[in-house]
């Protein structure tokens, strides 16, 4: 993230916490990418991403919250839901894997 960027989330934070709002714990949609990368599926775009964040706030869980297990599940949901596995890109990541 670019250091303007970083500090309009800064701002961001500020104002939502003086306003009595628990900001510390943020997702970026890189956390999505880093779990396609790790899951070896393809990558997402931030939209897709924000997709992602959608699914696993349907699924939310007052005592967790919204964790890394979460995520993972999330993603996979997305992937099976929207974006199935073309055969090129199959074939890219197994051989990226090598």
């Amino acid at each position: 993230m670019r250091i303007r960027d970083i500090k309009i989330v800064e701002a961001a934070r500020k104002v939502l916490r003086s306003h009595g709002y628990f900001v510390d714990n943020l997702w970026h949609t890189d956390d999505v990418r880093l779990i396609c990368e790790q899951q070896l599926l393809p990558q997402l775009t931030d939209a897709e991403a924000m997709e992602v964040f959608a699914i696993a706030n349907q699924q939310f869980d007052g005592e967790t919250g919204i964790s890394w297990p979460q995520l993972e599940k999330a993603v996979q949901l997305y992937h099976q839901r929207y974006r199935p596995l073309r055969r090129e890109e199959v074939q890219t990541m197994q051989h990226s894997s090598s």
